[in-house]
């Protein structure tokens, strides 16, 4: 019978511990990068809220307010710090528990975040007029925003590489990590999914019944023996016969 052996529930664990040091060490730049990044989303949530409280001075501000025109811009970017925040606890989560399926649950939303990012700057880089195809920002905040950016260029620029950069090498970290557990799965399943080859079991047999070392010859064919003796001798057979194989018959008379 082939049987393949049971995968125990410890696996994953086992699993990361084969990987060595190598593994531990690609966790801890995943997770440390992540920290990095997270003080460019926490930024981005504090700078939303800083923007709601100003509008909040002059205007009444309900939660159904956030997704009126007029506030536009505080929400993209409060959804924006919302979403980086996700992502990088999601790719924190997948560093520390160290499977495949949680790095592939960060591998692809930040590969998306990343050719959106892109797609982005080439639009903003390839089109002058990009301000005019945005909604009118009643809160100014906009303008606020742009008119830093162009008084402080260099330092925005060099901010915005080093933030694409970090996100470039954590995904890359996460797919060399995530490589290297498939391959390790692959060498652990090779290793102790065998076949094993079961005999029949032997059928206990019962020990042979005793037999006696006298074997009456008359059992073997009754009918023709007695037949013979009544022909040969007249005598009726039925009164000579006793069981052999019983050792508390009676003799014949």
């Amino acid at each position: 019978m082939v049987r393949r052996r049971s995968r125990e529930g410890g696996r994953g664990r086992s699993l990361s511990l084969s990987l060595g040091w190598p593994a531990c060490c690609l966790g801890f730049l995943l997770k440390l990068l992540a920290f990095l990044q997270a003080f460019a989303a926490v930024s981005a949530l504090l700078y939303a809220a800083w923007m709601l409280s100003r509008w909040a001075r002059h205007h009444q501000l309900h939660l159904s307010d956030l997704l009126s025109p007029d506030l536009w811009f505080p929400s993209l970017v409060m959804a924006a710090g919302l979403i980086y925040c996700l992502l990088l606890l999601a790719g924190y989560l997948a560093a520390e528990i160290n499977t495949g399926c949680c790095l592939c649950f960060y591998t692809i939303p930040a590969m998306a975040m990343m050719l959106l990012e892109a797609a982005l700057a080439a639009h903003l880089a390839l089109n002058q007029h990009w301000i005019q195809d945005l909604p009118e920002d009643r809160t100014g905040e906009l303008h606020n925003l742009l008119s830093f950016i162009h008084n402080n260029l260099d330092l925005c620029k060099w901010a915005a590489l080093a933030i694409f950069a970090t996100q470039a090498l954590s995904l890359l970290l996460a797919m060399i990590l995530r490589a290297m557990l498939s391959a390790r799965t692959v060498d652990y399943d090779s290793d102790e999914d065998f076949v094993v080859i079961r005999r029949p079991l032997l059928v206990a047999q019962a020990p042979a019944p005793y037999l006696p070392t006298t074997v009456d010859t008359r059992g073997a064919c009754p009918d023709l023996w007695s037949s013979t003796m009544r022909h040969k001798y007249g005598l009726n057979t039925s009164d000579y016969t006793y069981n052999t194989l019983d050792a508390n018959a009676a003799p014949p008379q």
